[in-house]
């Protein structure tokens, strides 16, 4: 199994969104949007979990825009493991490896939300508050530090 850091130059990319695009949990498909959308800026990136060309799982690290005036940067988005790969750590790896990546940029932390309790804690995140989102939808603000002592805005 190999984990791809991938950036919208990258060959897998489109694949990746078409994958993305055919996902049973539904944000999925946001995430499918953004990659055609070219929305991302010079250091987000993409990390996408393959074996023997099958794609097992996926998530994002973006800049943050939803919390305004707030720096929660960077921010892990779209995590997402197929049904058929849960229970095999891959969230783990993904999410180490965008921390990984965090890090080689110079952040000190990288944050995430999320409605699921008691799923990241195991990652050590910490929740350092909720938010409505939308129509009373509560998520929580999670952050984990990546021992870096200098971070970049």
């Amino acid at each position: 199994m190999n984990i791809h850091t991938l950036a919208e130059t990258d060959l897998l990319w489109p694949s990746v969104a078409d994958f993305a695009e055919t996902c049973s949990w539904d944000a999925c498909a946001r995430m499918a949007t953004f990659m055609r959308e070219g929305a991302l800026n010079e250091w987000q990136r993409v990390f996408v979990a393959e074996e023997q060309g099958d794609y097992l799982g996926f998530c994002a690290l973006v800049k943050s825009q939803d919390f305004p005036g707030l720096a929660y940067n960077p921010l892990i988005k779209w995590l997402f493991v197929g049904e058929k790969y849960r229970g095999k750590r891959l969230s783990e790896k993904l999410l180490e490896t965008a921390a990984g990546y965090a890090k080689e940029m110079g952040y000190d932390k990288i944050f995430l939300t999320t409605w699921h309790i008691g799923l990241y804690e195991k990652y050590r995140f910490e929740k350092i508050f909720e938010k409505e989102v939308r129509d009373g939808y509560i998520e929580g603000v999670y952050k984990k530090e990546i021992n870096q002592s200098k971070q970049r805005g």
